[in-house]
């Protein structure tokens, strides 16, 4: 299993007046006594940790066989995967104040999905925001994992009142950072603070992303969850007991009757190996002192069908829980499903994926506040509540349904042709549509270019006959040529 990380109970931080030393030491405890859980769902995860209850059929010499189920990884990563945060937008704002270049400075296509994942994984993750050195961005983005960090959450002012990370090395601590509304403090592991950021904005310069909050559990739930954990444990120890009992129906048990106890020695009376006796040596068997041969047979070899069957079922009551097509778990129907079966079977998954852009929305819009202040080292804009997090479809539609619907709303005159919400509804990457705005722009050019053309040229005189080079009209030569 990865190395856990194991966060210090209480720190003391040099220079810190009564009120900041008790919120540090409330976050540290919070640290301290949800690094057991958190560890625990990272091991159901990563598929490291082995059931909490053994399989009582199985030896305990066979226990320790490395088996492993990766459902909740599963659980976690079909959610995760329908969670494309694409960045901000402003109605009736040049560029969404500029987010833009944020997003892209900070790599937040890619560094989005960390928050997602460790939120989904852990029932909460972190965004911080601060000021970037020489050749970071301005403002700098970066994900924190639940691991390291933990925050106060003001329920009246709908973000955090503070928060803390502990800053780890090779998996040893070497500092740590508190973040307050008006300053920001690093210090080292003996506690003495070797930086102080007073930027006095009135605000604590890190997000929250959670996962199933509730009112009394606002620091949200992982997606593997208690009847998660309990079903994959089940089918770990059938999968183990299938694994053990593999050497039964692969070699099935045979038996000798009426056999002398010669034919289990070796030549100087020891016994043999209970593997020679498998391997066929009771076949060489003599006649007794009557002349009769021992009756010889096997046992019917068993199957390893009941532990698939009972895999399966476990693996049904998963896709429930989690609101999965069983599919996805590995086990397909017999019949295949059609276009309009699938997308009702992951009806219920589209739906936990738009809930979860809604909730995780509302953090990337306070990153894009958090930003915004330490780019321009003051408030935020006025109207920054209009900004609005944009995601990608969490519905799988093809291609053809996608362009039907688009071709109905542009036919409507509810969408314009050149619009980006049009292109989104199809499904055009952010490349492509730079190229077509690219090409739009080609194709006015060349339409303005005719027109000045058009406009440009002499008007042609009524009844006279155009002809290249300046060659004389037929009008022309038949005058010549009558006088």
């Amino acid at each position: 299993m990865t190395d856990t990380i194991t966060s210090p109970a209480f720190i003391t931080l040099n220079g810190l007046d009564d009120d900041q030393q008790r919120i540090a030491d409330k976050l540290t405890q919070q640290l301290s006594t949800k690094s057991s859980r958190n560890n625990e769902a990272r091991g159901y995860y990563e598929g490291s940790l082995a059931p909490r209850t053994p399989a009582l059929s199985v030896p305990p010499k066979l226990r320790h066989i490395d088996t492993v189920l990766g459902w909740p990884g599963m659980v976690v990563d079909a959610l995760e995967e329908r969670l494309d945060f694409e960045g901000w937008v402003a109605p009736n704002v040049e560029d969404a104040y500029g987010l833009g270049d944020v997003y892209t400075d900070n790599s937040l296509a890619v560094e989005s999905q960390l928050a997602h994942l460790d939120a989904l994984m852990y029932g909460v993750s972190f965004v911080a925001v601060g000021s970037g050195e020489d050749d970071e961005a301005d403002p700098l983005i970066t994900v924190q994992s639940p691991l390291t960090t933990t925050a106060l959450y003001d329920i009246r002012r709908r973000r955090l009142s503070s928060a803390y990370t502990l800053l780890v090395e090779e998996g040893e601590a070497i500092g740590y950072v508190l973040y307050l509304p008006d300053e920001t403090i690093t210090a080292q592991k003996d506690g003495k603070v070797i930086d102080r950021d007073r930027h006095n904005l009135g605000r604590v310069l890190v997000a929250r992303l959670t996962n199933r909050a509730r009112t009394e559990r606002d620091n949200g739930r992982s997606e593997i969850t208690r009847p998660i954990r309990a079903l994959t444990d089940a089918a770990v120890r059938t999968i183990l007991g299938m694994e053990v009992n593999r050497e039964f129906y692969s070699a099935p048990q045979r038996y000798v009757l009426g056999g002398e106890e010669s034919l289990f020695e070796n030549p100087d009376g020891t016994k043999i190996s209970n593997w020679e006796a498998i391997m066929g040596r009771v076949w060489n068997v003599p006649r007794n002192e009557d002349g009769e041969l021992p009756g010889v047979g096997q046992f019917p070899a068993n199957s390893p069908a009941p532990y698939l069957d009972q895999v399966k079922g476990l693996a049904q009551i998963v896709a429930a829980e989690a609101a999965l097509p069983v599919s996805y778990l590995g086990f397909q129907q017999e019949s295949p499903n059609s276009g309009d079966a699938i997308r009702a079977g992951e009806a219920r998954l589209v739906k936990r994926a738009e809930r979860r852009q809604l909730t995780f929305g509302q953090a990337w819009r306070e990153v894009a506040r958090l930003a915004l202040m330490v780019r321009d080292g003051g408030k935020a804009p006025d109207e920054i509540s209009k900004v609005q997090a944009t995601w990608r479809d969490a519905a799988t539609p093809t291609r053809s349904a996608a362009a039907d619907e688009a071709l109905k709303l542009v036919t409507a005159k509810v969408l314009p042709p050149d619009s980006e919400v049009t292109y989104d509804r199809l499904g055009i990457s952010e490349i492509d549509k730079i190229r077509l705005a690219s090409d739009v722009r080609k194709m006015q050019a060349r339409d303005a270019l005719a027109q000045l053309s058009a406009a440009a040229a002499p008007p042609a005189t009524a009844g006279t006959n155009k002809q290249p080079d300046g060659a004389p009209s037929d009008k022309s030569k038949s005058s010549g040529g009558s006088s």
